[in-house]
């Protein structure tokens, strides 16, 4: 007996949460391994929303004759109509799959030059960010890159359920084609709402906001890696200036015991 798509998909599952166990466990991992780790967990448990949700001329049910079509029937449907929503499907989840692309490329740059501190406020990088122009650069250009991408991705999304609508409409299987077709696009929907959220904030304010962690947070400092020494300067500073007072002390008070000699 052959695994149903939906069994696979549990034991894809299964096998991911173990790995992370695992790791979590055997290895000492530092924060920022552990931030990547969870981060591409969650990238490959929505990979499973994308496929639903952009092919939804395969995945959505649909009347063959007497009998509900598989995804192959759908898939080689032969019609025109059914081509052209089989090429809106594909497009559209390119766009979704650079979106994610450019996702996982300013996370990890944010995982790895900043830092999010419990101990300061949310708005804490708007100032410290001012020192460090180039880490200033790179952020607002991924921001804005993950923005109108996610705007790319959402017209394309928009187009593919009209066009995608109209396919499955030549072959209607009922109530279940209806709610299985909303539900599939809720999935991506959902998906896109949050990233277009995160891109938004993140270029308005000029900040640095997660699109993975389950908490909404915000990167508010720079990474210690990557901080200007300025305290610890000043701090060494400060130490050379009251030894040389001290010296000078030092040899005033001897100079004034010659004196009295």
């Amino acid at each position: 007996m052959f695994l149903h798509l939906d069994d696979l998909f549990i034991f894809f599952y299964f096998f991911v949460f173990l790995l992370i166990i695992s790791l979590y466990s055997i290895m000492k991992l530092d924060v920022d391994t552990k931030q990547r780790i969870m981060t591409w967990t969650y990238m490959m448990m929505e990979i499973y929303k994308v496929l639903m949700g952009t092919f939804l001329v395969i995945f959505v049910p649909q009347k063959c004759g007497n009998r509900i079509c598989g995804a192959t029937d759908n898939f080689f449907n032969g019609s025109i109509i059914n081509s052209v929503g089989n090429i809106s499907n594909f497009v559209t989840f390119s766009s979704i799959g650079t979106l994610y692309f450019i996702e996982m490329k300013r996370e990890n740059w944010c995982i790895k030059y900043l830092d999010i501190d419990d101990n300061k406020s949310s708005n804490n990088l708007d100032e410290e960010i001012e020192k460090y122009p180039k880490y200033k650069h790179e952020m607002h250009q991924l921001n804005r890159k993950y923005l109108n991408c996610t705007y790319a991705a959402l017209f394309l999304m928009v187009a593919n359920f009209i066009i995608s609508g109209f396919t499955v409409y030549q072959s209607y299987a009922g109530p279940n084609s209806v709610t299985t077709f909303i539900s599939f696009f809720m999935l991506v929907s959902l998906k896109l709402y949050s990233s277009w959220n995160v891109g938004a904030l993140s270029v308005k304010y000029e900040r640095a906001n997660s699109a993975y962690l389950r908490e909404p947070k915000t990167y508010n400092t720079i990474d210690e890696d990557f901080r200007i020494l300025d305290e610890e300067n000043t701090v060494d500073i400060e130490i050379i200036e009251n030894k040389n007072v001290e010296n000078e002390n030092v040899e005033n008070k001897k100079e004034e015991q010659k004196i009295e000699l």
